[in-house]
């Protein structure tokens, strides 16, 4: 159990950590303030700062965000009437808002808000108490929310999102799942110089010691040409062959050829049992052989087959993804075909067991999932924030701020209501039996 806490925690600590420094990477590039990166959420247990950005770790090991200067996202923190302070430098411009008593500052100015303007004028208007004449304060280049002792930047209007050319913003967004890809890219490549290419064809690379095929004379190199008297072309006919033609103590004929001596055997596959994540007894027939692989003859090849790997995980993905949307509009939809947090926390732990070679390559395909996933048109989502950005860029007008904020909400709700519905579903079936 504690192998497979470990690993989801490195699991999804590397993926959500690539997915945020995306979009922090090309934040920064674009010359948005960036007050805090956050891996994980909940309560803070440690935290960083550099070139104007707090970088944490929270208590809980799902998810992480960047928060980026924008009107849209920050919560105004004066409101009319309130007694705040003001620390002002020798040009009469406010340095430091000082919302509590929580400082050591001196030489400040009391004063009770009017009006603010932390977007475009950058001005606050407040009554000031020493002589109750109305002021409005303009804010330095550089200053400082202070609230508990912690001093926060304020951004001026360029360093806002918003303030960003439509190019900037799409790449700041998109830059999060292109970052995913890229990981899964890599480790692809990884696994393709170390463990190699598993070749199609249905020729025998390993004969596992004891098993069926060791016993009818099966040895590494036999090609399979028949099952059954059924002709077979690559591995996965085979293997699907096998288990249509198999069952208890039914042998199988197969005619190998071997330095072109063909010969015919019979196997009697073996049942093997294991336990999906479910906790499910899962049965398939198996005669012990696995696929030939194939090592890289240059540096350039395992290149060409990470990217081969990475098209096909796509593809896949995006096959299931349109079975999946599919099967609602045919009312065939149950919450059965998707992993919240516990199904998916359980499959790493199944997978962690295989070892450090399957458990990269997961990574790698959750990663390819991950970024997959976040390029939806779900305004929760990166693909949904991207839509509202590509309509500005063909209308030359951003989408109504009212609307834009409805159907944002809409969309977190969405999300948060899938992720409860999921996750309950989890439970019943992993803990509740159900």
């Amino acid at each position: 159990m504690l192998v497979g806490i470990l690993s989801f925690i490195v699991v999804f600590g590397v993926l959500v950590t690539v997915h945020e420094l995306g979009h922090l990477y090309f934040a920064k590039r674009a010359g948005i303030y960036c007050p805090e990166f956050a891996i994980g959420m909940g309560p803070k247990l440690f935290s960083y700062s550099h070139n104007d950005t707090l970088y944490t770790i929270r208590l809980l090991p799902v998810g992480g965000y960047v928060r980026m200067a924008s009107a849209d996202m920050e919560v105004n923190p004066l409101n009319k009437g309130m007694s705040i302070a003001l620390k002002l430098n020798d040009s009469n411009e406010i340095t430091h808002v000082l919302l509590d008593d929580k400082h050591n500052f001196n030489d400040i100015e009391a004063v009770e808000v009017i009006d603010n303007d932390f977007v475009e004028k950058m001005t606050v208007t407040a009554n000031r108490y020493s002589d109750n004449n109305i002021v409005t304060y303009t804010l330095a280049k550089t200053a400082y929310l202070v609230e508990n002792g912690q001093l926060e930047r304020i951004a001026s209007y360029d360093e806002r999102f918003e303030s960003k050319t439509p190019w900037q913003r799409f790449l700041t967004l998109f830059a999060g799942p292109l970052f995913n890809f890229l990981l899964a890219f890599v480790l692809f490549i990884f696994l393709a110089y170390v463990v190699g290419k598993t070749v199609d064809t249905p020729t025998v690379g390993e004969v596992s010691e004891g098993s069926p095929a060791e016993k009818a004379g099966i040895v590494a190199g036999d090609e399979v040409k028949e099952v059954n008297g059924q002709v077979v072309s690559d591995w996965t006919e085979m293997t699907q062959t096998i288990a249509a033609n198999g069952g208890e103590d039914k042998p199988i004929t197969f005619k190998v050829e071997n330095d072109g001596k063909v010969r015919e055997v019979d196997i009697v596959p073996m049942i093997e049992e294991t336990e999906t994540p479910t906790g499910d007894v899962e049965k398939r027939l198996i005669i012990g052989v696995r696929q030939m692989m194939a090592e890289p003859k240059n540096i350039f090849e395992p290149i060409l087959w990470g990217t081969e790997r990475m098209i096909e995980v796509s593809t896949m993905l995006l096959t299931l993804l349109g079975q999946l949307f599919l099967s609602i509009f045919q009312g065939e939809f149950t919450f059965d075909m998707l992993n919240g947090p516990v199904g998916i926390y359980k499959v790493t732990e199944s997978v962690a067991q295989l070892g450090i070679i399957s458990l990269i390559a997961f990574t790698a395909m959750i990663s390819v999932n991950l970024g997959v996933m976040n390029l939806l048109p779900i305004p929760a989502l990166d693909g949904g924030r991207i839509l509202f950005v590509l309509y500005e860029a063909i209308f030359r007008k951003p989408v109504n701020k009212k609307v834009a904020m409805n159907i944002q909400i809409a969309g977190v709700l969405f999300v948060i209501m899938i992720m409860i519905l999921v996750t309950w579903n989890d439970i019943k079936v992993f803990f509740l039996g159900g």
